[in-house]
């Protein structure tokens, strides 16, 4: 268990993590807005939506200019003939292995964003947890998709 997993998600990754921080970034405008209109409605003091509302602004800019990269750099999976093995994680290093015979369903998925950028996650689920490996081509998830659950069966049968 010392080896880390050797494949990395793919690169468009980055990209859907971006796009997804620009989304939050222009929500919480919205909300910012709505919250102003309803101080300033409500004949409240503006200043303090100005200053809560900056502040969620620049944290989340900050989050978009440096947290997609390092999820990107740390994010690895491996699947052997025994265990799904997956290493993620920025501060808190996470490494799970998931034991195939434990797998009871895998499966693609796809939201607009990843359809978008042509990818899509793979799940892989247990009795009492599911993990996602999420960024990975299309035509990659459903090979893998199909490898865990051929490597599931068999090892079921061995049991």
């Amino acid at each position: 268990m010392s080896d880390f997993p050797s494949h990395r998600l793919d690169p468009r990754m980055l990209r859907v993590w971006y796009v997804s921080g620009v989304i939050a970034i222009v929500v919480v405008a919205l909300v910012a807005v709505a919250a102003w209109l309803a101080v300033w409605a409500a004949g409240g003091d503006v200043l303090w939506v100005y200053l809560a509302a900056g502040v969620l602004e620049v944290i989340c800019v900050v989050d978009l200019a440096v947290s997609p990269r390092i999820q990107y750099a740390t994010w690895r999976y491996d699947v052997t003939p025994t265990d799904v093995d997956l290493y993620r994680g920025v501060f808190v290093k996470k490494r799970t292995l998931v034991p195939l015979v434990r797998v009871q369903h895998v499966q693609t998925k796809q939201g607009p964003i990843l359809r978008a950028h042509g990818l899509a996650s793979v799940t892989v689920s247990t009795a009492g947890e599911s993990f996602e490996i999420p960024g990975l081509a299309e035509d990659e998830a459903g090979r893998l998709r199909d490898r865990v659950a051929e490597l599931a069966r068999l090892a079921k049968e061995d049991v």
